[in-house]
């Protein structure tokens, strides 16, 4: 597991996260320790954390829902998007302004968004 990968396991984290996005972007990364796909990403998810000069330097913070299920509800009401796990958003501005699933959780797909928010 990465070091620069936070968990959110109160409401107040999950603030201040959104909060944080102000300035740079934020991944969320939804984990479920029971799901096999999830397994997979959450290697790719921290590969990428560990990753040196991505575009737009993000913060990678993570919810294990399992763990944290109020956090990972709270997750999707405050911030309107649709739960599943493994599931990332990207937050700019406080905003989710990207989101994948599952099998679209590729390394690619983490630095596209990271380019689509690069100044």
């Amino acid at each position: 597991m990465s070091e620069r990968v936070v968990n959110l396991t109160t409401v107040k984290e999950l603030e201040q996260a959104s909060a944080q996005s102000i300035d740079r972007p934020v991944f969320i990364y939804k984990h479920s320790s029971v799901c096999s796909i999830s397994s997979g990403t959450y290697q790719i998810f921290h590969e990428m954390a560990d990753m040196q000069n991505l575009p737009s330097n993000p913060f990678f913070t993570q919810i294990m829902v399992i763990e944290n299920r109020e956090i990972s509800d709270e997750a999707e009401t405050r911030l309107g998007v649709r739960h599943e796990s493994p599931q990332v958003l990207l937050l700019a501005e406080g905003k989710v302004i990207w989101h994948t699933s599952h099998f679209n959780i590729t390394a690619e797909a983490l630095r596209a968004a990271c380019e689509q928010v690069s100044p």
